[in-house]
């Protein structure tokens, strides 16, 4: 016998939707009792924002330069561990921003 109800199509989306739809919730609830952030506010999230971009970078340039001195191989280590802490700042920088 067939079942008369209609099966959702996306059932197992459910969980993951309604937290998104709650944590947006939030955040406006938020919002709306904070009120606009301050000038200082915002300029200090962009320089936090900056740093989390950079410290990798420099943590990674650092690494190479001492690499490539220790083993004598150029700028091979210097721009392999430059791009990594680029990667590395990027993916930080995205996790803080959507955190917030």
């Amino acid at each position: 016998m067939k079942d008369p109800r209609p099966s959702a199509p996306h059932d197992t989306d459910t969980p993951a939707l309604l937290e998104e739809v709650q944590r947006q919730a939030g955040r406006r609830q938020r919002s709306l009792r904070e009120g606009e952030p301050t000038l200082l506010r915002q300029l200090s999230t962009l320089g936090v924002l900056g740093w989390v971009i950079v410290l990798p970078m420099l943590l990674g340039l650092a690494g190479g330069r001492w690499l490539d001195h220790r083993l004598g191989t150029g700028i091979t280590f210097s721009a392999a561990l430059l791009l990594l802490g680029v990667a590395v700042g990027a993916v930080a920088a995205w996790r803080w921003m959507h955190h917030r």
